[in-house]
């Protein structure tokens, strides 16, 4: 029975079409470090952005049904 050796480049591996961007890592961990805190300062901001405007719709919801419920 013969044996087949591998590839140098296994059939399941493929490289990226040519639209697609390249992904370059990135040299050194304060780089990394630094990156890792801007996406959690950017996430930081998309959150107070929506809670500015969810808590005060909420607000004003949790009142009028303690107005419908209780004052009445």
């Amino acid at each position: 029975m013969p044996v087949e050796s591998p590839s140098a480049s296994p059939p399941h591996v493929s490289t990226p079409p040519a639209g697609m961007p390249q992904v370059q890592p990135v040299a050194s961990d304060d780089e990394r470090w630094a990156a890792w805190h801007a996406k959690g300062a950017a996430h930081d901001r998309a959150v107070r952005r929506k809670l500015t405007v969810a808590v005060p719709i909420l607000v004003v919801l949790a009142a009028a049904i303690f107005y419908a419920l209780a004052v009445r």
